[in-house]
């Protein structure tokens, strides 16, 4: 008999944010590492063109309303 050990599974969410204030890669930079500063969030990723974050973190970590606080804190208006 093969015993096969199940690691827990890790549930990811992901949303994405509007933001305003955007206009440069320096910018988009800003915002993808104020996201990224948070410890549970994965992957952030700006659209300059469309003026989104979109945001990868795992579930029970940092809420979306703790991003939309790093991007304030930025410089930046999540809307």
């Amino acid at each position: 008999t093969i015993v096969k050990k199940m690691q827990p599974k890790e549930t990811k969410m992901a949303t994405i944010i509007k933001v305003e204030g955007m206009t440069c890669n320096h910018c988009k930079m800003s915002v993808e590492k104020a996201a990224l500063n948070l410890e549970s969030v994965k992957e952030a990723v700006v659209d300059l063109d469309k003026k989104e974050l979109a945001i990868t973190f795992n579930e029970g970590g940092s809420t979306v309303e703790e991003v939309r606080a790093a991007v304030i804190e930025a410089g930046y208006a999540p809307v």
